[in-house]
């Protein structure tokens, strides 16, 4: 008995030595972890403190795209949730051959009267151009394989057009970036969208309603992410765009906007048509932002060949009136690619007015003149024009039903300037049609 009384003391008496040693030990322990919680509850709270600030992308670097995510179709948000003779600047690049298109082509129309326009051609390289405001910095750019200058916006960095007033109710927005990559060097976070906020330097965009549209990771198949939302919130996003196909190449974006509506086209591809998105206060700006992001992008965001113009009945439809009226109308706004006579397709608009017209007026008869600037030499001018000329009737009896035999058509090259072809503007002057009345 008194062998078991002395075991069950020893246990007893180690039992206590060993709970009262690490007391100390876990006091200490314990004001470590409590320490080490509050740095990171300090850390998680000023990241959503500069999440909740910005509305931008710090955090989404975090997170893995999940693959078994089916989101191809849109979120419902029906309750509100140039160069020589080229008319344009420089020539869209060649895209790749496995781009999407819808199985019925393109259905955008680019508006016909141009609101704001810039190739970036009047300015010299590692300037910020002259017709555009920014938060932050950039400069102006050649890319090797690419025609014309583009704009290398920094990261954490806003560009606005320089554009007096607001865009119309109905308006189309045209513009290129090259989604480039170098080695390991991080991508830029793309956005771009329209804004209430008019003055980027003493307004924050992210405070004021906006709807935006973000392409990122674009060098990754996994982790590519287009994603659109309103105010700082994601409402929506497409995986169906090939959007590591346009790595180191040109991606073509317009946006068309029909008050409330707005729909989004990747190189002709329609990807988002929201009819309830815009309030009026949304169309005051278009904006392009590359993005705040961690790690911060190291490549910038290139952005060329922007065009806004209007959609609204305009003076195109003028041009009708004054060839029936007075015989004669001259357009500068039919537009073709570099030394060719491929009619650019924000010319149909124009070119429309003339079929429509001869379509509902079977006695009208008319001669289309093509005329080009000085660039080049006298002959190849000359045949230029011609074929341009012919390309007008041609887009005409292919699409109405208008008889060739009504259709005359000329080209006077250079021999018939209006400007002296000292400058560019001087030169776009000259780049013309003209429609006569026989």
């Amino acid at each position: 008995m008194k062998r078991y009384l002395l075991l069950l003391w020893l246990l007893i008496a180690g039992y206590l030595t060993q709970a009262q040693a690490p007391i100390p030990k876990r006091v200490e322990q314990r004001a470590k972890d409590k320490a080490n919680n509050r740095v990171d509850n300090n850390i998680d709270k000023g990241l959503d403190s500069a999440f909740n600030k910005t509305g931008r992308a710090i955090g989404n670097i975090f997170k893995k795209k999940d693959k078994k995510t089916n989101s191809d179709t849109d979120v419902a948000i029906a309750n509100g949730k140039n160069a020589s003779n080229s008319g344009t600047g420089p020539a869209t690049s060649t895209r790749p051959s496995n781009a999407g298109t819808t199985s019925g082509g393109s259905d955008f129309e680019p508006g016909g009267k141009v609101l704001f326009e810039d190739h970036f051609d009047k300015d010299r390289l590692n300037d910020f151009p002259a017709q555009w405001n920014t938060n932050g910095s950039g400069k102006l750019v050649t890319i090797g394989g690419e025609v014309g200058k583009w704009l290398d916006v920094v990261h954490n960095c806003i560009i606005v057009p320089d554009f007096k007033g607001s865009l119309p109710d109905n308006c189309t927005i045209e513009f290129d970036l090259f989604l480039r990559s170098e080695g390991g060097r991080s991508t830029p976070f793309i956005q771009f969208g329209l804004s209430q906020v008019k003055d980027i330097l003493r307004e924050d965009l992210f405070y004021q309603p906006r709807f935006f549209i973000n392409l990122h990771r674009y060098t990754e198949e996994d982790g590519k992410t287009l994603e659109y939302g309103l105010g700082n919130d994601v409402i929506g996003n497409k995986s169906n765009f090939p959007l590591t196909a346009y790595v180191n190449k040109v991606l073509h974006v317009a946006i068309a906007v029909n008050k409330s509506r707005i729909r989004l086209y990747l190189d002709d591809q329609k990807l988002i048509d929201l009819p309830k998105a815009l309030t009026t206060g949304m169309r005051n700006t278009f904006f392009l932002n590359n993005n705040a992001v961690i790690p911060a992008s190291e490549t910038g965001m290139l952005v060329g060949n922007v065009r806004i113009a209007s959609a609204e009945t305009d003076a195109r439809s003028l041009l009708v009136k004054q060839l029936l009226e007075e015989g004669k109308a001259v357009t500068n706004d039919i537009l073709f690619d570099v030394n060719s006579d491929r009619i650019k397709k924000e010319s149909f608009a124009i070119i429309d007015q003339f079929g429509d017209a001869l379509q509902k007026t079977p006695a009208l008869k008319i001669r289309i003149v093509g005329h080009t600037d000085n660039d080049g030499n006298d002959a190849d001018n000359l045949s230029l024009s011609q074929r341009r000329a012919a390309a007008v009737k041609t887009y005409i009896t292919e699409n109405y039903a208008v008889a060739g035999s009504r259709i005359q058509t000329d080209g006077k090259g250079e021999s018939q300037p209006v400007a002296t072809n000292n400058s560019a503007d001087a030169k776009a002057r000259n780049r013309r049609v003209e429609f006569v009345k026989l």
